[in-house]
C-alpha cells in the first residue's frame, strides 16, 4: 500500500508533503515527532520490480543508506539519520535540505560562471575524497544529486538509493546504477564501479555546469566509448581539470586529491602575487586605520571643506558693504579685501576646529578578511555584518566601494540589506557591500591586498567588468 500524507512511520515520522518521485522511490517531507524537527524521508517503492531483483535492490539500498550514514559528519554530504524497514520496504531518513538541486539551478538559470563552478568542484572533490577513503563508491554523481543551499553550501546526496528507473540498467552479473550521459564508459562495458568512475561522472557534471549541455547526448550512451568529448569552451581555467576527469582511460583520471591539486595549482593559474606571498600563513588580514591616521584624515577632510566654504564666504563678504561698515581704511578696496580675508579665515578656522573635535573621537571602520569571508564593522552607524565566500560569485573593489555578485540562491534578504544599510541590487546584479564615500576611509591598497590574498579567483576589478550572468 502506498504511503499517504499524515501517515505515521514506525510511530515516529509523520509524512507531511510529497517533495518528488521517481521510478523506484518517493521523497517526503516529514516531521520527527520525537525530536520535533523536519526531515526528508525517501520511500523505496519496488512493487513493479520482479521478485528476484527486488530483494537485491532492498539489500543494496539498505547497505548504501548505511554507507551514507557513515559519512554523515562531512560538511558536503547530506546527513542520513536512519534506515527503516517496514513491511519489506525501505525508508531512508535524512537531513531536509532547503534549496535546489544543481539540475534545477541549470534548468532555471542556465550555465554557471567559471568561479561558481570552481567552488562547486572544490566541494564535491572534497566530498568524494572522503567517500573513497571510506571505501565507498557513489555510483551516481550528477546535477540532480547535488544540492545547493541558499547559504552557498554544496551537498552530495543520494548514494545510489532509489534512483529513477530510467537511471538504472541491470545485467546478469551486477546491478549498474548510473545515468545515461553521466556513466563512465568502463561501467557500460561491465567494469566494477570505482572511484575513477565517480570522477568521470563529476567531470560530466562540471562540463554541463559551465557549458549548459552534456559532452555526449544522453540518447547516445555509447558515444563515450568511440570518441573524446568536445573541448569545453566556457570553462576557462577549469578546462584542463574537466578534460582530465573525462579521460576514457580510468587509470589516467586524477584521484580526488590530485584533482584538488590540479584545481588549486594549475599552471595556467596566475602566479602567487607578492601580496599573497607576504601574507602566506596568516589567518586573517585586518584593514583599518590607527587613531593618529584617523585624526589626520578627519582634520584634513574638514579643512578642505572649510577652505571651499571660506572661499564662498570671503567672496560674499568682499563684494558686500560689510568691510566698509567694520573697517575704516582710507582705501575702499582694502576694506573689501580685508573683509573677504577675514571671512575666509574664520570659516577655515571653524572647520579645522570642527575636524579636531571630530577626529579626537572618530574611530576607523574595520574590515577583517580571512579564508572564510569578510567581516565589516562600520563605526559611523555602529553596525557589523559578515559575508561568507561560499555565498559569493564575484567580488571587486571599485570607485563605488566593495561590490559583490552573490551566487544564485545565496542573495541576502531585503530586510537584511535594509538593516545593515547596504545598497540594493544594481542593474548589473551587484550589491554595494561597503561604500567608499563616508569618513574615515579604509586604506584602499590594504583592502586590495586582503581581497587578493583570501578571495582567490572570486576577486576581480569590479569597475570595468561587464555583467556575466
Amino acid at each position: 500500500m502506498d504511503a499517504v500524507a499524515g501517515q505515521l512511520i514506525v510511530g515516529r515520522y509523520r509524512l507531511a508533503q510529497l517533495l518528488g518521485s521517481g521510478g523506484f522511490g518517493r521523497v517526503w517531507k516529514a516531521e520527527d515527532t520525537v525530536l520535533g524537527v523536519w526531515v526528508a524521508m525517501k520511500e523505496l517503492r519496488l512493487g513493479h520490480v520482479p521478485p528476484g531483483e527486488r530483494q537485491e535492490l532492498l539489500v543494496r539500498a539498505a547497505r548504501e543508506a548505511r554507507h551514507a550514514a557513515r559519512l554523515r559528519d562531512h560538511p558536503h554530504i547530506v546527513t542520513v539519520y536512519d534506515v527503516i524497514e517496514v513491511d519489506a520496504a525501505t525508508w531512508i531518513t535524512m537531513r531536509l535540505v532547503e534549496g535546489r538541486s544543481l539540475a534545477e539551478q541549470l534548468r532555471m538559470n542556465g550555465p554557471l560562471t567559471e568561479t561558481r563552478t570552481r567552488a562547486i568542484a572544490r566541494a564535491l572533490l572534497d566530498a568524494l575524497r572522503f567517500v573513497h577513503e571510506a571505501d565507498i563508491t557513489h555510483r551516481d554523481v550528477k546535477p540532480a544529486n547535488i544540492m545547493l543551499t541558499p547559504q552557498g553550501n554544496v551537498l552530495l546526496t543520494d548514494f545510489g538509493i532509489a534512483v529513477d528507473r530510467a537511471d538504472t540498467r541491470l545485467t546478469r552479473t551486477d546491478l549498474v546504477i548510473g545515468t545515461p550521459g553521466y556513466t563512465a564508459p568502463e561501467r557500460m562495458l561491465g567494469a566494477e564501479p570505482s572511484g575513477a568512475s565517480d570522477l568521470y561522472s563529476l567531470g560530466v557534471t562540471l562540463y554541463e555546469a559551465v557549458e549548459g549541455r552534456l559532452p555526449f547526448p544522453p540518447e547516445e550512451p555509447l558515444a563515450a566509448l568511440r570518441k573524446s568529448p568536445p573541448p569545453p569552451r566556457r570553462a576557462g581555467r577549469l578546462a584542463p581539470l574537466i578534460t582530465r576527469l573525462l579521460d576514457g582511460d580510468p587509470a589516467r583520471r586524477p584521484t580526488p586529491a590530485g584533482a584538488i591539486a590540479l584545481l588549486e595549482h594549475h599552471p595556467d593559474t596566475p602566479p602567487i602575487t607578492p601580496a599573497r606571498e607576504r601574507n602566506k600563513g596568516k589567518e586573517q588580514i585586518t584593514v583599518s586605520l590607527d587613531s593618529s591616521e584617523v585624526f589626520s584624515r578627519v582634520v584634513k577632510e574638514q579643512a578642505q571643506h572649510g577652505a571651499v566654504v571660506g572661499v564662498f564666504a570671503g567672496l560674499a563678504a568682499g563684494v558686500s558693504n560689510l568691510g566698509q561698515s567694520i573697517f575704516e581704511f582710507p582705501n575702499a578696496m582694502r576694506n573689501h579685501v580685508t573683509a573677504g580675508v577675514c571671512a575666509f579665515a574664520i570659516m577655515l578656522i571653524f572647520w579645522v576646529l570642527k575636524g579636531i573635535f571630530q577626529g579626537d573621537s572618530a574611530k576607523s571602520d574595520i574590515i577583517i578578511v580571512d579564508e572564510n569571508g569578510l567581516i565589516i564593522t562600520r563605526n559611523d552607524v555602529k553596525q557589523t555584518f559578515s559575508i561568507k565566500w561560499s555565498a559569493v560569485d564575484r567580488i571587486g573593489l571599485g570607485v563605488l566601494g566593495v561590490r559583490v555578485w552573490f551566487s544564485e540562491g545565496s542573495e541576502p534578504a531585503r530586510d537584511w540589506l535594509d538593516k545593515n544599510q547596504i545598497q540594493k541590487q544594481l542593474p548589473d546584479k551587484s550589491i554595494i557591500l561597503y561604500r567608499g564615500d563616508h569618513e574615515p576611509y579604509i586604506p584602499v591598497e590594504r583592502l586590495h591586498e586582503a581581497l587578493r590574498t583570501f578571495a582567490g579567483p572570486r576577486y576581480e576589478d569590479a569597475t570595468n567588468q561587464p555583467d556575466r550572468r
